[in-house]
């Protein structure tokens, strides 16, 4: 359970086309994506303590933590919102 760089390039990749999607479906359709941390789904016990370590929150993520995201995004709420990202991590990605 490494780094793959195809992992790398298609979370890359799925980025650039949200916001390329955004500005061509503008403005009938808002275009998002959200990009969550590790999802407890019974990873090796060596695999999760490493990244609990490493994790500001020190815990992995649940699918019960995107929902508020996912409403978010879903709704009017984000009316205003198209060609964004939205990181449910942690905060892995701030270091």
């Amino acid at each position: 359970m490494g780094n793959p760089s195809a992992y790398a390039a298609s979370k890359g990749g799925l980025v650039q086309l949200t916001r390329w999607l955004a500005t061509v479906l503008a403005p009938k359709v808002r275009v998002n994506s959200i990009s969550p941390g590790g999802v407890f789904r019974d990873q090796p016990d060596e695999f999760c303590q490493r990244y609990i370590e490493r994790t500001p929150m020190r815990r992995m993520a649940t699918e019960e933590d995107l929902k508020g995201a996912i409403a978010y995004l879903a709704t009017d709420l984000s009316s205003y919102v198209t060609g964004h990202n939205l990181i449910v991590d942690g905060g892995w990605t701030t270091w």
